[in-house]
């Protein structure tokens, strides 16, 4: 049987270094919005868009950071990770993909799992936010 504290330990690194990763992407749309809509534009995605997935990066980030909203968070940022790998990155060998693809896969984890149990989803809402897992 699997230790429940290191299984909620393993689900907080995983969610705390995607929570960084979208929140940092998120600041550097941000920070060049103007090329931002301008890429988008170019691989036939709608400008106006940029500050939105910029937002959901950035506000998606903070939430798994802190573990609050996770879920939703989670679900948000795997639709924004398909979205990149089946526009900016379509067509491209699988070895430049690897990075997306586990970035994808942990948003994914996210919106299944939760936040474990050292997230503000589990103090403030006081359910289990992950399964118990047996092996």
């Amino acid at each position: 049987m699997m230790n429940q504290k290191t299984l909620h330990i393993g689900l907080l690194l995983v969610r705390l270094m995607t929570g960084v990763i979208f929140l940092v992407h998120g600041m550097q749309k941000f920070q060049g919005l103007e090329g931002t809509a301008g890429f988008f534009a170019s691989i036939g995605i709608p400008g106006p868009l940029a500050p939105v997935v910029a937002a959901i990066e950035l506000l998606g980030g903070i939430a798994l950071i802190l573990g609050l909203g996770t879920r939703f968070a989670g679900a948000a940022l795997t639709v924004i990770m398909l979205g990149v790998l089946l526009t900016a990155k379509m067509g491209q060998p699988y070895m430049s993909l690897e990075f997306d693809l586990i970035v994808l896969f942990a948003s994914l984890q996210q919106a299944l799992v939760g936040s474990g149990q050292y997230g503000l989803d589990a103090v403030l809402f006081r359910k289990k936010s992950a399964p118990a897992i047996s092996a």
